[in-house]
């Protein structure tokens, strides 16, 4: 389950960089930040995928669901 939610958030992380990157990548530090934060989602120390996952994602997904 740990592995599921690292790839949707993953995966939306992604989505989303491919079209602000072309805007916020001339930020200093830019891809030191991106890397951190990858980072920090794989971390199972912080598991940071889990809690953007079951703060976020999972209520929006359930308030749709029908």
């Amino acid at each position: 389950v740990r592995w599921m939610m690292y790839w949707i958030i993953f995966a939306l992380f992604m989505a989303t960089e491919t079209f602000t990157d072309l805007f916020i990548s001339w930020f200093p530090f830019y891809y030191e930040v991106k890397m951190a934060f990858v980072i920090w989602l794989l971390s199972p120390y912080t598991r940071g995928a889990s809690l953007l996952y079951r703060r976020f994602l999972h209520p929006a997904l359930a308030r749709r669901e029908k």
